[in-house]
């Protein structure tokens, strides 16, 4: 896969090139699920039962909203933007739908626009491949589900925080990112550390001779420029009570020390789709580094032997790559046999392509997944569809980002028959999860969720357990 050639302008008409591919990825099986009514799946429930007659109940006390209880587990923004949609005419239930489609496809596009800067349009157009094929990206563009707004916030920051060189205007964007981020999807506070990390990052750069401590310090305006991010969550916390509305509160407080390994599993999954971009630097880090693989198969190992990592409903391991671990065997009742080989290999890969980027990227790339996984192991489920698109964006930037690219014939055949495969798997999973039978349209919220005394009618316009 070639890198970029030519001047400025040939590299931007490539990444539009690349973001009209991304995009379009994104808009026709959406819109085919919008115009035929498909109302099948996950995405399809979460959205008529909590996120539409949310967006209503908005629409229909514009602009004097009701934030004590909402229907939705996260913080309010992208409800918002859908109930002014609703709001200026478009409110029927395909337009609605249409506007997040279009929010997906806004977030596929960004994603491989960058990466077409960096190694070319065909190669932006395999890197975001599989990202288009994964049923939690299309789910979230075809049914009015919050997932990508706030995808597409986390890139962004990302994508600031990796420019170089960094400016103060690029730190005061992601910040300002940051406010949007946590009003749409409030676990994802944890993106201010790669704001910082970046800012600490540049006031080294700028002076070598700096100290850490001293680094730390000339970084503290962009920890100053993070607060509005943390005020916002804290004004929900006290008036909700806590980090979810009342009605979320019982059955969605507590960890899951099962996430780093399922992480790492899932990392060793699609990583099929990105190894002829990282086998270089892997191969190279085995002859130079080989102790720090070793140490992230070690960590790995314990990470998928120290809790309990089998399938079990009761404590938020289901759905997803759950399913295939759940029919697979287990050691002493606790250790799936499948997450004890695939958290190793998925360390290594990750560490060993991590390895092959340069070091100011690796460093807050490797700050943005610890930090995210530190988070989701805070939210008591343990659920593909919380990691899955930001994995997908993070192995296409790192492969985006490797010093060392073979550029040959037979690199890239692999590289497209690599990217293929996993499109496949993962479209798969996407055609085998709109299969079956339509919610109707007065598929009613948890039980649990219901507050008391609370009536809910079926949506308006509306077609034939989450809500986060």
């Amino acid at each position: 896969m070639s890198a970029p050639v030519g001047g400025p302008s040939d590299r931007w008409r490539g990444a539009m090139r690349a973001a009209a591919f991304a995009a379009m990825a994104i808009a026709l099986p959406a819109l085919y699920l919008i115009l035929t009514g498909n109302n099948v799946g996950r995405a399809a429930y979460d959205a008529t039962a909590y996120h539409l007659r949310f967006i209503r109940e908005l629409a229909e006390a514009f602009p004097n909203f009701d934030l004590s209880n909402p229907l939705t587990a996260t913080t309010p923004a992208y409800h918002i933007v859908l109930a002014t949609v609703a709001k200026a005419g478009a409110s029927s239930l395909e337009a609605l739908r249409i506007a997040s489609m279009l929010i997906g496809c806004a977030f596929a596009a960004l994603v491989a626009g960058w990466c077409a800067l960096r190694v070319g349009a065909r190669g932006a157009m395999l890197l975001v491949l599989p990202l288009v094929c994964s049923i939690y990206v299309v789910g979230s563009a075809a049914w009015t589900v919050p997932d990508n707004a706030a995808w597409i916030c986390v890139a962004g920051i990302l994508f600031l925080a990796l420019r170089q060189p960094l400016r103060t205007r690029d730190i005061a964007m992601a910040s300002a990112l940051l406010v949007l981020l946590v009003c749409t999807r409030q676990i994802h506070i944890w993106a201010a550390s790669v704001i910082w990390i970046a800012a600490w990052q540049r006031a080294r750069e700028g002076d070598p001779a700096r100290s850490i401590i001293g680094a730390a310090i000339a970084s503290i305006p962009a920890v100053l420029a993070t607060l509005p991010a943390f005020l916002v969550l804290v004004l929900f916390m006290r008036h909700w009570g806590g980090l979810t509305p009342p009605r979320f509160q019982h059955d969605l407080v507590g960890v899951n020390l099962a996430t780093p390994a399922f992480v790492l599993l899932q990392v060793a999954v699609l990583a099929i789709g990105f190894l002829p971009w990282f086998g270089g630097a892997i191969r190279d880090a085995w002859r130079t580094h080989r102790r720090w693989l070793i140490a992230a198969a070690v960590v790995a190992l314990i990470l998928a032997v120290a809790p309990e990592t089998t399938a079990k409903f009761e404590k938020g391991r289901f759905s997803g790559w759950w399913g295939l671990i759940e029919r697979m065997p287990v050691i002493a009742g606790r250790t799936s046999v499948v997450m004890l080989l695939a958290a190793p290999i998925g360390a290594v890969v990750l560490t060993g392509a991590m390895l092959g980027i340069p070091k100011r990227a690796r460093v807050i790339l490797s700050v943005a997944l610890l930090a995210f996984v530190a988070a989701l192991t805070s939210n008591y489920n343990c659920w593909q569809r919380y990691h899955e698109p930001f994995l997908l964006v993070l192995m296409a930037v790192i492969a985006s980002l490797q010093v060392a690219r073979r550029d040959d014939a037979a690199a890239r055949r692999a590289q497209l028959v690599a990217a293929i495969v996993l499109a496949v798997i993962l479209g798969t999973a996407t055609v085998l999860g709109l299969r079956g039978e339509p919610w109707p349209a007065d598929a009613m919220p948890d039980k649990a969720h219901i507050a008391p005394g609370e009536v809910f009618a079926a949506p308006a316009n509306n077609a034939p357990h989450s809500a986060q």
